[in-house]
């Protein structure tokens, strides 16, 4: 028997290969003939995605002269996917490779099919707790636990899917949709879901379920497997409907905020938090308000703003506002971004009180609002204020009123405001003594304003006021005669004066500045008409013929 004859009777590939940029095919045996068609290189015997990386891996070794080493490829072949171990020895001074190659494939299989079960049983464990099923993506059939069978009324003898289900009753009529957009996530490739279904029970009666899967997939990523558990609800799901306003809302926001946090103010911990601090909060702080605000305020505040920003996130001070019924707060502050840079943040905090408990819940969310802030504030740089009182003067505030106006989503107030008898105050004290009523009044007037508000001077007594994002829930005539009594009461006890007020809505009287101005106009002579030092709210009806 000769060399070849024996070489051709070993059970794997034998190959020779020239060390060469082809690596070129000098000999192989009948088993590599057979399944590749006489191959003239080792590319031809390799997929062609495979073959650039298996390539560098060999000039890799051989760089390092390796006398020996194991690779692994996908062969080219017309049959379906065949895996090879390739074994290569070197020899340098004859600038040959010998190669053994075998096919692997039922390894591989195996390996996988071993790598999927070890995953199906880690995401079993993590859904310990729950009943739980396998959802076969390929068959569309649902394997539940014994625990699931005992839960769901259905006969056991026949293969489960997600329309068997509806079709026998178990998912609730209106559940439908959204139990079908569940599985359709999983066929879909959707790595993670859950939703909330309504689903009968073997007593008869539907309960509340929340069910959320894990997908497995096979190692080209496609789906494979859904591990599904299911968490009865049922008793505290009328809760959460309580919440559910609320909670679209802060989930929009979330979004685009650079943090949020949900802390229980009775027990003084966080039970949520996303953004800045999920992966810098270092093993020292603990989970008090305190030690959290406390380390933002040394890490992510700048620095002549962090006592004013301890005082606003204080668990004490929430609760002062909270129970003087300030539920919505804001604070603008100065923050330092990883680079270094300073950037405008606004903090905001909703305090509510859990209708079913005693405790109290502090939403904050933090945004950058750096953008709109400096513009803000090159605004007020750019522009001339009023020269006597300080204010805002008449372009200005009607030009920063019509930018707030412009696409605006909140409530706002527009007070149209001037001095009562201000001629007859001139005429009798002269002008430098009205100087001086409009300067203090302007000053108590601006006193009882947020930062945000809008406040300018139109021209000689008259005044313009926008009262920024204001809570359908204020007490608007409370507010209005609080600022008419600040102005009665500015110089005294020289003298006793008093202004005038009208008053129209954004958006119930109007979405633009003119519509609100003529109509704040018009309600601020029907309250001179009716008496002076008083206030009206535009009522439609209200002109100025009627007057």
């Amino acid at each position: 028997m000769n060399g070849e004859t024996f070489l051709d009777r070993i059970p794997c590939g034998i190959l020779k290969l020239k060390t060469d940029e082809n690596l070129t095919i000098l000999y192989s045996n009948q088993a590599i003939q057979s399944l590749f068609q006489t191959p003239a290189s080792l590319q031809d015997m390799v997929c062609e995605s495979e073959y650039p990386e298996l390539l560098t891996e060999i000039r890799s070794h051989l760089t390092d002269q390796a006398a020996s080493f194991d690779l692994e490829f996908k062969a080219k072949l017309q049959i379906s996917c065949t895996w090879c171990s390739l074994q290569l020895n070197y020899i340098p001074e004859e600038e040959l490779l010998y190669c053994a190659i075998s096919d692997i494939t039922r390894m591989k299989k195996f390996q996988e099919h071993l790598r999927i079960r070890e995953e199906q049983y880690r995401l079993a464990s993590r859904h310990s707790g729950c009943l739980v099923s396998i959802y076969d993506i390929p068959s569309r059939t649902i394997s539940p636990s014994p625990e699931f069978s005992r839960t769901f009324p259905f006969p056991h003898t026949l293969p489960l899917s997600p329309e068997f289900l509806i079709e026998n009753g178990i998912v609730h009529k209106e559940s439908v949709t959204d139990f079908l957009d569940f599985y359709n996530d999983m066929e879909k490739g959707i790595p993670e879901g859950k939703c909330i279904t309504r689903l009968k029970t073997g007593s008869g009666d539907y309960h509340w379920f929340s069910s959320q899967y894990s997908l497995v997939c096979t190692e080209k990523q496609k789906p494979l497997r859904g591990i599904i558990s299911y968490q009865d609800i049922t008793d505290q799901y009328e809760k959460e409907l309580a919440y559910q306003k609320w909670m679209e809302y802060m989930r929009e926001q979330k979004r685009d905020c650079i943090g949020y946090y949900e802390y229980n103010l009775k027990f003084d911990l966080f039970e949520e938090i996303i953004g800045e601090m999920t992966q810098t909060m270092p093993e020292y702080v603990t989970n008090s308000f305190s030690s959290i605000m406390t380390y933002i305020a040394e890490n992510h505040i700048f620095e002549e703003d962090r006592e004013m920003f301890l005082k606003f996130f204080n668990k004490n001070q929430l609760l002062y506002h909270y129970y003087r019924g300030n539920r919505s707060l804001r604070l603008e502050h100065r923050r330092i971004r990883p680079d270094g840079s300073i950037y405008w943040g606004l903090g905001m905090v909703q305090i509510v009180s859990d209708p079913y408990t005693d405790t109290i819940k502090a939403f904050i969310l933090i945004k950058d609002i750096d953008e709109s802030k400096r513009e803000a504030l090159n605004l007020q740089e750019l522009s001339k204020q009023d020269s006597l009182t300080g204010l805002l003067n008449r372009a200005t505030a009607i030009h920063a009123i019509r930018n707030t106006l412009k696409n605006s989503q909140g409530h706002h107030i527009l007070i149209m405001l001037d001095i009562d008898r201000f001629k007859q105050l001139n005429d009798n004290y002269g002008h430098q003594f009205g100087d001086k009523a409009l300067h203090r009044a302007a000053s108590r007037l601006k006193s009882a304003l947020r930062r945000d508000d809008i406040f300018g001077r139109l021209g000689g007594d008259e005044f313009i006021i926008l009262l920024k994002d204001v809570a359908y829930s204020m007490d608007l005539y409370a507010r209005l005669e609080n600022l008419c009594s600040l102005i009665g009461s500015a110089l005294e006890p020289e003298a006793h004066i008093s202004g005038s007020l009208g008053t129209a809505a954004y958006p119930e009287d109007g979405t633009v500045f003119e519509e609100l101005y003529e109509k704040a106009d018009i309600a601020l002579y029907h309250a001179k008409k009716h008496g002076r030092s008083q206030y009206a709210v535009y009522e439609p009806g209200m002109s100025m013929a009627n007057l």
